[in-house]
């Protein structure tokens, strides 16, 4: 919840010109960061069932569907190395 309180009050502040510090600027950060790696994890899993689907249609082999998968499965664990990060950082401000 406080993550979203201070994006807030960050975002606010920048829209109106106020110079603001966040006390937890890299919390917000790598939050943030998670998040949008997520969703980046859910765009490329969507393309490799599109890619899949197109593939298949006119029977050719899907040779980068491998190596998509790999590099999801590193995207995945970026997310959750951030997620740690930031609840430590988090704990340390507390």
């Amino acid at each position: 919840m406080d993550k979203n309180i201070s994006q807030i009050i960050q975002d606010v502040c920048k829209k109106e010109g106020i110079e603001y510090q966040s006390i937890n600027p890299n919390y917000t950060d790598f939050c943030n960061d998670a998040k949008r790696l997520g969703e980046i994890y859910l765009e490329i899993n969507s393309l490799i069932d599109e890619l899949d689907f197109i593939f298949n249609r006119h029977k050719i082999e899907n040779k980068i569907r491998f190596k998509l998968e790999e590099d999801l499965k590193n995207l995945y664990s970026i997310e959750h190395d951030l997620l740690r990060l930031a609840n430590k950082i988090k704990k340390e401000d507390d």
